[in-house]
């Protein structure tokens, strides 16, 4: 029974501290908000321009692969979707997923070179491992939201996120 107390007893406890945690979360800074934004908008442009780095190392490190099968594509069936291009490598079936430039020289008969990552198992056209634009595109979202943001509520940047 005495037991039985303490563990409604910390049930509450963490109920309480969950509830502190979101207060002080919905008591944050404007100001903060915005820096916290920031730092992890650069901290994922980071991420996403070394793996873009990491694409560039295989490619000059390694020739591309030969001794794979082309097994066709499928275009896109709408605008949100991407172009698919099947490849047996291996013995492992892959599905490419790109986009209208690299299915354009398929169709067109040049077939771009392949690169094959071991450490990831991952197969890429080459300068299609992580395309250096998604990096700078978040660091330019990055600039201009905590920017345009810092602008528009700059009278209350100490008041809660609340209040905005």
């Amino acid at each position: 029974m005495n037991s039985r107390c303490l563990c409604e007893e910390k049930e509450a406890d963490n109920e309480e501290k969950i509830f502190k945690d979101f207060n002080n979360f919905i008591n944050m800074k404007i100001k903060t908000l915005f820096k916290t934004i920031f730092c992890a908008g650069l901290v994922l442009t980071l991420v996403l321009y070394l793996c873009h780095l990491y694409g560039n190392y295989i490619e000059k490190t390694q020739e591309p692969i030969t001794g794979y099968t082309y097994n066709g594509f499928k275009e896109k069936s709408n605008y949100k979707s991407s172009n698919t291009i099947l490849i047996t490598y291996k013995s492992k079936q892959y599905a490419l997923h790109t986009g209208d430039r690299i299915l354009d020289k398929i169709k067109s008969g040049y077939f771009p070179k392949l690169y094959y990552s071991s450490k990831t198992d991952y197969l890429f056209f080459e300068g299609d491992y992580l395309p250096v634009g998604y990096a700078q595109a978040t660091l330019i979202f990055t600039f201009i939201f905590s920017g345009i943001g810092t602008l528009i509520w700059r009278k209350q940047l100490d008041d809660d996120i609340s209040k905005m």
